[in-house]
């Protein structure tokens, strides 16, 4: 039961590429982003509520940690991949995610002092091949001229780094702080960040006119996405181990390359499958290195 869990987390993490671009019929970036992360937030606040004598417990250090996990590895990751997602698409996001567990083996050894060992510099080198092939369709080029879709890749790109920042940052608050209030806060603090940002740029007068796929497909981003996949995860893993939890990441770029061909359109070229392979190959070696990898 713990791994059908797990599984159903990251099917669903997978499926967010592809709603968003639906969501994105109907909101502007700004916008999507903003609602998304507001009802989130609004329903992770009973579990904040619930927890608030371990959290006012917590060393201020620990307020610290959350509060940049909630920032830049979680408000920020999101809004990049909103905005490219509307650049490139869905089945490229797909992709592009796989290298958050690579880029978790770099920011571990830089920021951590974890050791590079030869299958986490084969998972980085996987990672970045791939990368680069999905990115540039090919052998790396440049002819001066940041296209639409290149410039979307590129954003997907960082917005897979950026997500491993959640993990590399939260790593040690969370011996000390309860995983569900971890999410809860982190959750809350992103939304407050993104308000500041995004509220002055959004339309909310033209909310009401908002088709109802849009707003649908908004409300599964944010039940299903930011808070059910989550209490998911962290039922599950107060039975398994998170290197076990880990290998389930793999479905995340299978069920978004499915949803983005099948139900958007979206064109896998030979290239995108050749850096997929790679992408996924890097994950694999990621998931097998000493230190888990946790999504």
């Amino acid at each position: 039961m713990p791994y059908l869990l797990i599984a159903v987390a990251n099917m669903i993490g997978g499926s967010t590429y592809a709603v968003t671009t639906a969501a994105l019929k109907g909101f502007p970036e700004k916008d999507l982003i903003l609602l998304r992360m507001a009802l989130c937030a609004a329903l992770f606040l009973p579990i904040a509520w619930r927890g608030r004598r371990r959290l006012a417990a917590a060393h201020r250090g620990d307020w610290a940690r959350l509060a940049a996990v909630g920032l830049f590895g979680y408000a920020l990751p999101l809004a990049l991949g909103t905005y490219g997602v509307k650049s490139s698409s869905a089945t490229s996001a797909s992709l592009l995610v796989g290298i958050e567990p690579v880029a978790i083996v770099l920011l571990s050894a830089a920021f951590l002092g974890e050791r590079l060992t030869g299958l986490k510099v084969t998972s980085l080198a996987l990672g970045l091949t791939g990368a680069i092939l999905i990115v540039f369709q090919g052998p790396p080029t440049w002819s001066g001229a940041l296209t639409g879709r290149l410039k979307g890749d590129l954003i997907l790109t960082t917005h897979g780094c950026c997500w491993a920042l959640y993990s590399v940052l939260g790593k040690s608050a969370l011996k000390r702080v309860d995983p569900l209030d971890f999410t809860a806060v982190t959750s809350m603090i992103g939304f407050l960040g993104v308000a500041t940002w995004a509220w002055p740029g959004a339309h909310p007068s033209s909310w009401a006119s908002t088709p109802l796929p849009a707003w649908l497909a908004m409300s599964y981003l944010s039940v299903a996405g930011g808070f059910l996949a989550a209490i998911l995860w962290n039922l599950a893993l107060k039975k398994v181990e998170a290197s076990g939890a880990a290998n389930f990441i793999f479905l995340q770029p299978v069920v978004g390359v499915l949803l983005g061909v099948g139900l958007q359109g979206d064109q896998l070229t030979r290239w995108s499958m050749a850096g997929g392979a790679f992408v996924l190959g890097g994950m694999y070696a990621a998931s097998r290195c000493e230190r888990p990898v946790i999504s």
